[in-house]
């Protein structure tokens, strides 16, 4: 006996377990206060990731479970005779960060690494959303970068959602303008826009950041401003004040050093004008 199409019952989370960090934890009787999810991944500039990570650190946010990347390269490394476990590298991460109460509490993801394949991406988005839809998530916020070809020391974050009104609502906060058109490649894209799926908003935070370097921390600091601003974070930016200082220092001394049409990073922009991007 066939099942009707509406009767067939299947879930991607009967093929991929999720790890807990604590045993005998329930993600569906976890007790959390309207939570947000906020992720960054590896990508151009690594802009989100840098500030989750830096978030994570701030919040002292613990790990609460693991989702394994099933596609990763095909390979085992031997060491003295015994398999070397490097496959949790490949693997995404989602912590906890417990508010006090009338506040919020915040679930963090990130990963160093993203999926090869567009299918890998996809598998992994649908495990995440729906053990957040367990845990009653109802807004999901992906952190990344607005590619440029100069240095930004000024960066505008550019916003896009799954809904209009939460559109508006970010365009209300300071240095935020709507994305008018681009694509937002990987798990920085694909989740948000699957949010709505799992009975969530979906929105990508994307900074300014400059394309050909892999740390942007005044980039990272513009999308953490955004959610202080949005969800009453009181995130401590100081130490990525200290690596912007530092990192254009070296920029400077760099142009220096070099004739101008040798320098790889160009003159810091400034102004409205956007040179290019890729998202």
């Amino acid at each position: 006996m066939f099942l009707k199409s509406n009767e067939i019952s299947w879930e991607i989370g009967d093929i991929i377990k999720v790890k807990l960090y604590k045993k005998g934890i329930d993600l569906k009787k976890l007790d959390l206060e309207d939570p947000i999810f906020i992720q960054g991944f590896s990508g151009i500039g690594n802009v989100g990731l840098i500030a989750v990570r830096h978030m994570l650190t701030e919040a002292k946010a613990r790990p609460l479970f693991e989702v394994m990347n099933l596609d990763m390269p095909s390979v085992a490394f031997v060491q003295d005779g015994l398999f070397a476990d490097w496959s949790n590298i490949f693997s995404v991460t989602v912590y906890l960060w417990r508010r006090p109460k009338g506040s919020r509490d915040i679930l963090f993801s990130c990963s160093y690494t993203q999926p090869l394949t567009p299918m890998g991406s996809n598998i992994i988005a649908h495990v995440l959303l729906k053990n957040l839809g367990d845990m009653r998530v109802k807004e999901l916020i992906s952190l990344g970068c607005f590619g440029t070809n100069n240095y930004v020391k000024n960066p505008k974050v550019y916003v896009s959602a799954t809904n209009k009104k939460v559109l508006e609502d970010f365009g209300k906060v300071s240095n935020v303008v709507p994305l008018t058109d681009g694509r937002i490649s990987g798990l920085n894209g694909i989740m948000p826009l699957t949010a709505s799926s799992y009975d969530m908003l979906g929105v990508s935070l994307l900074a300014e950041g400059l394309s050909r370097i892999s740390f942007n921390p005044r980039s990272s600091k513009a999308l953490i401003e955004v959610l202080n601003a949005r969800y009453d974070m009181n995130i401590d930016m100081g130490a990525l004040d200290v690596y912007s200082e530092k990192l254009e220092k070296e920029i400077d001394k760099l142009k220096l050093r070099l004739p101008a049409e040798q320098i790889g990073v160009p003159e810091a922009r400034t102004d409205t004008d956007v040179d290019s991007y890729y998202t």
